[in-house]
């Protein structure tokens, strides 16, 4: 029996959300919330409310995904979701590989094209971008973000609600402190 996915935001991020669970195959239907939410707009859109409107889906879905690139407020929807007992999907690109010694965390993405090494663990609502590599042993924590293309040798560490921006590296065993922000291009280094 295949499932339904209500997505929040149908932004940019929720968008390529959708295109990826269909991708899946996996979901009969995909709705969203989204606070730009018009009545007389809403069979065009699949937007069926707005974010406040949760608890009136949580019998109607049975997977919730959080398409917001926001690591804050992705936190927070979080949290309201599982408060609310509904479950958090899990969705991976079917040109990503995933090390099967891997662990991967409920609400997280991984996009097209993306690797993970052996021995890796990612976190819970964690976005892993298009063609980003996380090399062995490495961790990812809850709520962080690696945009497009970002590269991490193996064993490192990266805290919650980082947000490591596109085409930006790390070499071995770098760790990121929570909360850090990482413009465009941005090498990260260990502590000396």
């Amino acid at each position: 029996m295949k499932k339904n996915l209500l997505i929040i935001g149908a932004g940019g991020h929720g968008r390529c959300i959708a295109e990826l669970a269909a991708l899946t195959g996996e979901f009969s239907q995909v709705n969203f919330l989204d606070d730009a939410w018009q009545p007389e707009l809403a069979a065009e859109s699949k937007i069926v409310g707005r974010t406040e409107h949760l608890a009136k889906y949580k019998h109607s879905f049975s997977h919730v995904f959080i398409g917001i690139g926001n690591n804050s407020v992705r936190e927070k929807l979080h949290a309201q979701v599982l408060a609310q007992g509904m479950s958090l999907a899990t969705l991976v690109h079917p040109t990503a590989f995933i090390s099967p010694s891997a662990q991967i965390g409920r609400g997280t993405v991984v996009f097209a094209g993306v690797v993970i090494g052996p021995g890796s663990h990612v976190g819970d609502n964690v976005i892993i971008n298009c063609n980003s590599t996380i090399d062995h042993d490495g961790f990812v924590d809850d709520f962080a973000h690696l945009g497009v293309g970002v590269q991490l040798a193996g064993s490192c560490h990266i805290g919650k609600s980082v947000f490591i921006q596109a085409g930006s590296c790390a070499g071995f065993g770098v760790v990121a402190e929570p909360y850090a922000v990482f413009a465009p291009g941005s090498t990260l280094k260990s502590r000396a």
